[in-house]
């Protein structure tokens, strides 16, 4: 191979290197938080939403506007990135060396392409459409946009959703190689998004089928492989906010973050050789037709940049002067050393504190398990004889007001009919048969399923979801309370809603049963409020899961379950972090999974007994 052409890949590489240290650290630390602390105060007024209320806490006037606006923000940070990558390989592959401050600044000259109408949908296509890809222009600030995978595994349930997923991630793949080009136009030739796409489609026309088929190759290899490198690392790599100012806690107190960060360091190397590889390929193919804009090199120098650095040390030795000062005037040198020491000492064991976890890990198995028809008594069964310590099952009110075993609203998909859970009643319910996971059951009975898990030989526990529809929370909250007692099953269900109401008000009927909060998404800092709830734990749907969120709750001394946990890499990781159960449909997976780890693992557990903690 032409040794020159391995000088500028090389050198292409470096650049693209240096760029995202650069805004992978502005954006971890400067810009993210500023943009999460503007949407978390004056968009939410400091009051974080959970679950489907998230997607209602835009809607006031205010809220819409701020929101379009941190919108716009995200997205200019987002294209000021990939510009700065375009240009270092740009630079590179004409041989100038510039250096940081060069690159950003070349970078930042070019703005006319953003004051355009069209400046929207050029913000969806940065923010929204290249993340949901992940092909060719990647960003620090939105890493990647994809469907939660609780959303992926519903839809999988059926051949008409796999088909959906299918066509989803093969019709965006298709249309990212159909506007390929965009941000090259917009970026080198300083047009806006609308010309930037017929110049895109002008570009198209010129190139031969060959080097469009060469180009196109080159994205489907990098979908495919990355996709298959985030399947085998799934659960692994850390997230954004695992780099806050805990990082030095985490790396020497977790095995699963050291591991995290060295899987995120690889992928993301591989990531920076790709971009550079394929800035470089699509620079090549336009310069073979004539059509490789012109711009200018590097401006050297930054005096900007240069005189808030002589202005930061300026201060850096100011502040060190005054210290000197002040220690010197001091007589007891000694004893401000000790109190020094002790508070440093003091700072460190704070900084390092680890709390307990409340109970060892369980393996609840979701739905049941997935040997079985879901929700179905012979599936909370074979998760007893697989090793469970408690099923997971979903309670729906019946028309006449009995609570049944049933996931779905609707009864499409597990029974074949259109009719709703609550439109029907208890024996016209009984008369259906359910058909998952290739098998056939029966829909039970609340109270027939609690009779049943008593009867299991180590009597399996069930985490009762409550599904309540708008009206009938109340009520469906006073029938699971009447038919656990009747069945004297306290000890032996616990409880959990995506409807916070429910949770409030069955634990506000009887405080001392275990009932928490399940969520998916929220709006806002999570973190930050949700250990304020009336709750016993959280169950989170995996995509939540990071090193920050689980040391908090911890602190808090709030269990987290963690679903849908099916991946055996993902439970040992969710474990090292900290996870008090893992909601499965593999439950045989998790008990073995849960049993290495407690023979590998010393950990301190304040509950040591058999059930949930409670009161004494």
């Amino acid at each position: 191979m032409d040794k020159s052409k391995i000088y500028v890949w090389g050198q292409g590489c470096l650049a693209v290197l240096k760029v995202e240290v650069f805004f992978k650290f502005m954006t971890f630390f400067v810009i993210g938080p500023i943009l999460d602390w503007i949407f978390t105060t004056w968009v939410l007024g400091d009051t974080p939403v959970f679950n489907e209320g998230m997607f209602f806490s835009i809607l006031s006037p205010l809220g819409l506007i701020l929101t379009l606006v941190l919108f716009l923000a995200a997205a200019l940070w987002c294209y000021y990135e990939i510009s700065c990558l375009i240009h270092a390989v740009y630079w590179s592959r004409i041989g100038e060396r510039a250096g940081l401050e060069e690159i950003l600044k070349g970078a930042w000259g070019n703005r006319k392409e953003l004051k355009h109408i069209s400046i929207l949908l050029a913000a969806v296509y940065f923010v929204l459409f290249l993340p949901l890809v992940h092909v060719g222009y990647l960003n620090s600030l939105v890493p990647k946009v994809e469907i939660p995978r609780f959303v992926i595994g519903e839809l999988q349930r059926t051949n008409i959703g796999s088909l959906g997923v299918y066509a989803i991630r093969a019709g965006s793949l298709i249309l990212f190689m159909a506007l390929a080009l965009v941000p090259l136009a917009m970026i080198l030739k300083n047009m806006n998004f609308i010309k930037a796409v017929r110049q895109n489609f002008k570009w198209y026309r010129l190139i031969s089928l060959t080097d469009k088929l060469k180009l196109w190759s080159v994205f489907i290899l990098w979908f495919f492989a990355e996709s298959w490198l985030l399947d085998l690392l799934q659960g692994r790599l850390i997230q954004n906010q695992d780099f806050n100012l805990s990082i030095l806690k985490y790396f020497l107190r977790s095995q699963s973050y050291r591991t995290g960060l060295l899987y995120w360091l690889f992928f993301t190397l591989l990531q920076c050789v790709a971009m550079a590889l394929v800035y470089l390929l699509m620079l090549g193919i336009l310069e073979k037709y004539g059509e490789l804009p012109s711009i200018s090199g590097p401006e050297k120098g930054n005096e900007v940049l240069k005189r808030t650095a002589r202005t930061a040390a300026g201060g850096g030795r100011f502040l060190a002067a005054i210290g000197k000062k002040f220690w010197n005037s001091r007589k007891h040198k000694k004893l401000w050393a000790g109190f020094l020491l002790l508070l440093t000492a003091a700072a460190v064991i704070g900084y390092f504190n680890e709390a307990p976890l409340l109970h060892k890990p369980w393996a609840i198995g979701h739905r049941g398990c997935m040997y079985e028809a879901e929700n179905t008594i012979k599936a909370v069964e074979t998760a007893s004889g697989l090793g469970a310590d408690y099923a997971e099952i979903d309670i729906q009110l019946s028309s006449d007001g009995i609570p049944m075993v049933v996931h779905d609203e609707g009864l499409q998909r597990l029974a074949g009919v259109s009719d709703k859970v609550e439109d029907l009643t208890t024996a016209q319910l009984k008369e259906l048969t359910v058909t998952s996971n290739g098998k056939t059951g029966d829909i039970p009975t609340f109270e027939e399923m609690i009779l049943a898990a008593q009867k299991t030989e180590n009597q399996i526990g069930l985490l009762v979801e409550l599904k309540p529809t708008a009206d009938n929370k109340e009520e469906l909250v006073n029938k699971a309370i009447e038919i656990v007692e009747k069945c004297k099953a306290q000890n032996q269900c616990i409880f959990m809603s995506l409807d916070y109401d429910s949770v409030y008000l069955l634990k506000a009927e009887r405080p001392k049963w275990w009932v928490g909060y399940c969520i998916y998404g929220g709006a806002g800092k999570i973190e930050d409020a949700v250990w304020e709830y009336k709750i016993d734990f959280l169950a989170i749907e995996e995509g939540l899961a990071s090193n920050s969120f689980m040391e908090k709750a911890r602190d808090s001394w709030l269990p987290v379950y963690i679903w849908t946990a099916n991946n055996y890499d993902d439970m040992e990781n969710y474990l090292q972090m900290g996870a008090s159960g893992l909601i499965t449909d593999m439950p045989d997976l998790a008990r073995e999974e849960i049993d290495s780890y407690m023979k590998n693992h010393q950990e301190y557990y304040v509950y040591e007994g058999k059930g949930y903690p409670q009161e004494k």
